[in-house]
């Protein structure tokens, strides 16, 4: 019986091997699968007064093919390369819209100082002066108009944040009921095989959660895993989750999106980076906000400018000229122009006016090339033209960023794969040389048969 024995062993075991090779083929495009292999190990020999006689062999584990260290190397070059990817996509929007010959302010500016020009050269010319309150509105729309597009990319990384947070909050669950999942599985005993299939499950979400934001993770004893985030915020804990709220940032006008912490919403935007949500909030900061800031300097410069030098003229009916621009315009949302008459044109100087005097219409044309802007070093042209490359300086950063990033996280997912992915040409061999091992294993079945038989017929 021992031979029969054996041979059963073998059979079952060989069996194992290949339901594990046709699980990994039926895998091979399954997302997140690591390879399995069915590790053999020997069966306690049998005792005999002549020695130790072998009893076949058995299903020693289900080994999970996995690099930790490449693993954890994928999740944060994902993490990375997603922050940079969202932070360019909004970074070329904003130096496209800047960098527009239709809403940018370059064009603008030079067609103002342009009209402004002609009111010198004819100061008593309804027509230029009248071209010249059109462009200087026209000027204001550009700025009201890049502001408002400005407001409307804030609105969106609020939406990709709004998005996000009920994406964390979703995978962080599924993480939580596969934590409890593998914990069930493998209390029955501190033996007990872990759930291959599960801990594939589990990696895959937590790749997923480093493309929302970069994470930590430790495996507890049990075999739970705990998630961490931001600057140590737990995500995770076991089966249990902890949610991320959304919140009005009220130290912004209008409010923004801020991410909450915990039943207790605790405000931990800042402290969050990586994936999309690193690159929204970065963006945000680096771009937006100093882009905002930045123009609505230039618009206040230019508001102040224009309003000293047309007041301190004499307008084309002998008048003391009024602000050209509303002087409660300062920003680039809110700069108006509310000088409608062209008539009140302040083109003339006090010391010498008349209808044909032209000395502060020059001097409002002289505007173009002061160095107003910079504490001194650069014209109103020049400061919008550092802010344009300023722009187009970080987003080609973060292109580069991007592609180096990416770059990396390909090379280590070649990496990764060359160790946990399924290589099919491997497991064709595999099935052959299990079904030979099979088919073997068979053959001692058939001699026990035969022996036994023989052992029948001779009584």
């Amino acid at each position: 019986m021992s031979l029969l024995n054996i041979g059963v062993s073998a059979l079952t075991t060989t069996q194992a091997s290949l339901a594990t090779t046709s699980h990994n083929i039926s895998n091979v495009n399954t997302e997140g699968y690591s390879r399995q292999r069915t590790e053999h190990a020997t069966q306690l020999a049998n005792f005999t007064g002549a020695g130790y006689i072998g009893s076949g062999v058995t299903v020693g584990s289900i080994e999970r093919i996995f690099d930790k260290f490449l693993s954890e190397q994928v999740r944060t070059y994902t993490s990375q390369s997603s922050q940079e990817e969202t932070f360019l996509i909004f970074s070329q929007q904003v130096d496209d819209l800047l960098g527009s010959s239709e809403l940018g302010l370059n064009s603008g500016i030079e067609e103002l100082f342009n009209a402004v020009h002609e009111v010198s050269n004819d100061p008593t010319s309804t027509a230029a002066r009248q071209v010249m309150l059109t462009q200087a509105d026209l000027l204001a729309n550009r700025f009201n108009t890049i502001d408002q597009q400005l407001t409307e990319f804030d609105q969106q990384i609020d939406q990709t944040l709004s998005v996000a947070i009920k994406d964390i909050n979703n995978i962080s669950n599924g993480i939580a009921a596969l934590n409890e999942a593998i914990v069930a599985s493998t209390s029955s005993s501190s033996t007990a095989p872990a759930p291959n299939d599960l801990l594939d499950q589990r990696d895959q979400l937590v790749n997923e959660l480093a493309t929302l934001v970069s994470v930590d993770t430790v495996i507890e004893d049990n075999g739970s895993m705990s998630v961490f985030i931001g600057n140590g915020q737990a995500l995770v804990v076991g089966g249990t989750q902890i949610d991320l709220t959304q919140l009005a940032d009220l130290s912004t006008t209008p409010p923004r999106v801020a991410i909450g912490y915990g039943p207790s919403s605790i405000n931990v935007t800042a402290q969050l980076s990586g994936g999309l949500i690193g690159g929204a909030v970065q963006v945000r900061a680096d771009i937006i906000d100093s882009t905002r800031t930045d123009l609505d300097t230039l618009a206040s410069a230019i508001v102040t400018s224009f309003n000293t030098v047309q007041t301190a003229g004499i307008d084309l009916d002998g008048n003391t000229g009024t602000n050209l621009f509303d002087p409660t315009g300062t920003t680039a949302a809110t700069m108006n122009l509310i000088l409608t008459d062209p008539r009140d044109i302040a083109a003339s100087s006090v010391a010498n006016s008349g209808e044909g005097n032209n000395v502060n219409a020059l001097a409002m044309a002289d505007l173009q090339t002061t160095n107003t802007m910079a504490a001194g070093t650069q014209t109103f042209a020049d400061n919008y033209g550092v802010l344009v490359a300023n722009v187009a300086t970080r987003t080609h950063q973060a292109d580069v960023s991007q592609q180096t990033q990416q770059g990396l996280l390909d090379q280590v997912k070649l990496r990764y794969d060359s160790v946990s992915g399924v290589n099919l040409d491997e497991e064709a061999a595999n099935l052959i040389k299990f079904q030979q091992a099979y088919q073997a294993a068979s053959q001692i079945i058939t001699v026990s048969n035969t022996i036994f038989n023989a052992i029948i017929n001779a009584i």
